[in-house]
Parts: structure tokens; C-alpha cells; sequence
């Protein structure tokens, strides 16, 4: 399976401009993988303020594109606005998770399940869901969210905006080897870790803005000159593997 990933657009924010660019690129990006990826998924903060308009603006930007997208709910959105304007850019809804904007797809012969950090927290409910769905599964899983499940070094970000339930969240996955990675967005920069050492742990590049790598404690986050970026997920039987595509002008 070959997946496209990129994160954190927020149409509707001051920095529309620069997202336009970054969505200029997009098609040549997209255009130069063989073979070309089987989905582009976009993992959260879709849009600045939730709105109806917003997430039509979205689907305008996506539709030239020619791939299946498939987009995630993330703290600058709204679950259940996200489920009515853009059903066809979410996976099946998941009974029983307690949220509109989890979804589930099969693609390549690997399960995608796209969970709702939008809060903040996943919440037991969608926790004891996806531990059940993950015990079910019989084939490879992709589980991608918003939120990092993991501290990013980036201070601000882990202080003011972390995943509450982080902990659990990888305590889950930890239990179920059929997990082959879990990819999010969030902290506007790629960063690449492992869940103890083992299962992959991948964040994308902000396709709006992306903040200057400073790892210093109590530093705020600032604007970096870096430009968008997409990545590309290849998974088969040697495991996932990741590469980066700058989206430059």
C-alpha cells in the first residue's frame, strides 16, 4: 500500500496564502509517485473554525486532485459539522465509538481506523472501541489520529495541547502486533519515533505553517521558513517505511 499523508491545512486562518501554495504543489507531488498512492489522508485541524464554508473550501482544494482523500477531526474542528459537509472524505462510521468522526476504510489490504482526538482526549469509549477492532482485525492496521501520542520536544505544543490519553492510547496498540504504525499531525513538523522501540510512530508536515525546530524548554513557538511537505507511507512485508516531499513553490 502506498498512502500519502499531510496534516494540519486550516483553511479559513491567516495562513491561507501560504496553503495555496502548498496546494499548487500538491499535484505535480502527487503526480510523481509510481505507483501513485492509493489515498491522501489528512490528519487533522482541518479547517481554522469549524465551519460549513470552511470544510467546503477543503473539499473545493481536494477535488482537483485525483485521489481518494480521507481526512481526520482535529482540535480546530467540529466532529459532527466534519460528518454532515464531507461525508465522502471520511471512512465508514464506526458504531459504537462514540463519535461521527471515526471512520474505518480498507485500502491496498490494509485497515485504516481514523480515530476523534478532537478534544483532546479519545475518551474509554472510543478506547474500549478501537482495542476491540484492533483484536478483530486480521490484516494490517494503519491507526491515525490528530494529536501525537507521544511528546514532541516542541514545549509549548506537549504543555498546552497534548493528548491527555496518550498513555492509554499506546497501551492499546501495544497489545494488538497487527498495528504496522500510527500516524497523526498536530505538531505542524515530521517527526518519526517508535512505541517502545518497536511500532512506527509518524507525524506530518503542516500543510499551512510549520514552527522553527527549537527543543529548548519554555520556548514559544514560532514561524520556521521551512516549506510544506507531503509524506509518503509505503507498507508491505518488509514493514512502513516513510519518505518526505517538500511542497515548494
Amino acid at each position: 500500500m502506498i498512502l500519502a499523508h499531510a496534516s494540519d491545512p486550516h483553511v479559513g486562518s491567516v495562513h491561507d496564502d501560504a496553503l495555496a501554495v502548498a496546494f499548487a504543489a500538491l499535484p505535480a507531488a502527487l503526480d510523481a509517485v509510481r505507483p501513485g498512492p492509493d489515498l491522501l489522508l489528512l490528519t487533522g485541524d482541518l479547517t481554522d473554525h469549524g465551519t460549513a464554508g470552511e470544510y467546503r473550501r477543503l473539499s473545493a482544494l481536494l477535488a482537483p486532485l485525483g485521489v481518494r482523500c480521507l481526512v481526520l477531526a482535529g482540535n480546530h474542528d467540529d466532529p459532527a459539522v466534519l460528518r454532515d459537509e464531507l461525508p465522502h472524505l471520511l471512512g465508514a462510521p464506526a458504531d459504537g465509538a462514540g463519535s461521527p468522526a471515526v471512520w474505518t476504510h480498507t485500502a491496498g489490504g490494509v485497515l485504516l481506523i481514523g480515530l476523534d482526538s478532537s478534544s483532546g482526549t479519545l475518551g474509554d469509549q472510543q478506547l474500549d472501541w478501537l482495542d476491540g477492532r484492533l483484536a478483530a482485525a486480521g490484516a494490517p492496521v494503519l491507526v491515525t489520529l490528530h494529536h501525537p501520542p507521544f511528546p514532541t520536544g516542541l514545549d509549548q505544543l506537549d504543555a498546552e495541547w497534548p493528548l491527555t490519553d496518550a498513555a492509554a492510547l499506546r497501551a492499546v496498540v501495544a497489545r494488538h502486533p497487527v498495528v504496522a504504525g500510527v500516524l497523526c499531525g498536530h505538531d505542524h513538523r515530521h517527526i518519526a519515533t517508535r512505541l517502545d522501540g518497536t511500532v512506527p510512530m509518524v507525524s506530518a508536515p503542516a500543510l499551512s505553517w510549520r514552527p522553527r525546530l527549537d527543543l529548548r524548554a519554555g520556548r514559544p513557538l514560532g514561524p520556521s521558513p521551512e516549506p510544506a511537505g507531503l509524506l509518503v507511507h509505503v507498507l508491505d512485508e518488509l514493514g512502513l517505511r516513510t519518505h518526505h516531499v517538500a511542497l515548494s513553490a
